[in-house]
């Protein structure tokens, strides 16, 4: 068949999805100590490429017993080659360099903005103007990042690396955006291989050349090769199936705007299994990220609208 429709999951099962959802942030949380580790042993985009061809491998029973077939239609056949681009060559590429520059406190924070970046891509696709809490919420997280930003470059941070954490922002957006229009059509273990495999292709010339131009290391120590199993295993496979599942019922902005949960679980476990630092501008400008984001993206109650967005 060409498509398969995505039944809404009813209003009395939803919180199961905000469970799994909440979960999947605790994994990602721990991503950036776990990755900021394993690219000090593993070139970063070989470390990305490996990590999603062994996520995709897992699934590869799991798609074959429940999505028999399942064909892709060919007018999103774009859509599904974005999903992979944006969602996980782009985003990885950006994040993997990103933290091999900059500590996992920093890159967690700015990650962060995901939920306000969200916010003003849905103001921009229905032509509308941000509402005043919006920008009232990135003045005052645009201030936090500037606190942070920069600093402690001395204990691993930079501003090339934030920078490059920026781009992660933005590239999860639009994966985002691709993923809920794929998941109402398709079933979302299907879409789930379907971004891991695409990005994986996409990743390995990259990969490839990095290689090749990259100095000579050594093999991975024990715990460098904990850290990808964490990060292809539980952040990856595990991850993004419970994460594509709750973004067609929930809605893009509803879950996104977990997101803003991530720093918690991003700086405390750099802190405490890396040794980062965490200044007093670390801390103001985490309360400013955290008092923005916050006050621009969480609303009363969550209602979901026909594009899955909150209003």
């Amino acid at each position: 068949m060409a498509s398969h429709t995505v039944t809404l999951s009813p209003p009395s099962s939803r919180w199961i999805h905000w469970v799994s959802a909440t979960f999947v942030i605790l994994l990602w949380g721990g991503s950036y100590a776990a990755t900021r580790a394993a690219v000090q042993e593993f070139p970063p985009l070989l470390l990305a490429f490996l990590r999603f061809v062994l996520a995709a491998a897992l699934f590869v029973p799991l798609v074959r017993a429940r999505c028999r077939g399942v064909r892709l239609a060919p007018e999103d056949r774009w859509a599904a080659a974005g999903l992979g681009f944006t969602g996980v060559t782009l985003y990885f590429a950006f994040e993997n360099l990103g933290l091999a520059r900059t500590t996992a406190s920093h890159g967690a924070l700015i990650i962060a903005t995901i939920p306000l970046a969200t916010q003003l891509a849905e103001a921009a696709r229905s032509r509308r103007r941000p509402r005043l809490r919006v920008l009232l919420g990135l003045g005052t997280a645009l201030a936090g990042v500037g606190l942070i930003v920069g600093a402690d470059e001395g204990a691993g941070a930079s501003l090339l690396g934030d920078g490059l954490m920026f781009g992660a922002v933005f590239a999860w957006v639009a994966y985002t955006f691709l993923a809920d229009r794929l998941g109402r059509r398709y079933p979302n273990l299907w879409v789930t291989q379907a971004a891991m495999v695409s990005g994986a292709a996409f990743l390995a010339p990259l990969a490839a050349v990095e290689w090749l131009v990259a100095p000579a290391v050594g093999l991975p120590s024990p715990g460098a090769w904990a850290a990808f199993l964490y990060l292809a295993v539980l952040c990856s496979a595990l991850g993004y199936l419970l994460w594509n599942a709750a973004i067609p019922a929930l809605g893009v902005t509803a879950v996104n705007n977990l997101i803003y949960g991530i720093p918690l679980a991003g700086v405390a476990s750099g802190v405490v299994f890396l040794g980062e630092p965490f200044t007093s501008r670390t801390l103001w400008g985490a309360a400013l990220v955290l008092a923005g984001v916050y006050a621009a993206t969480v609303t009363r109650g969550f209602k979901k609208g026909a594009t899955g967005a909150v209003p």
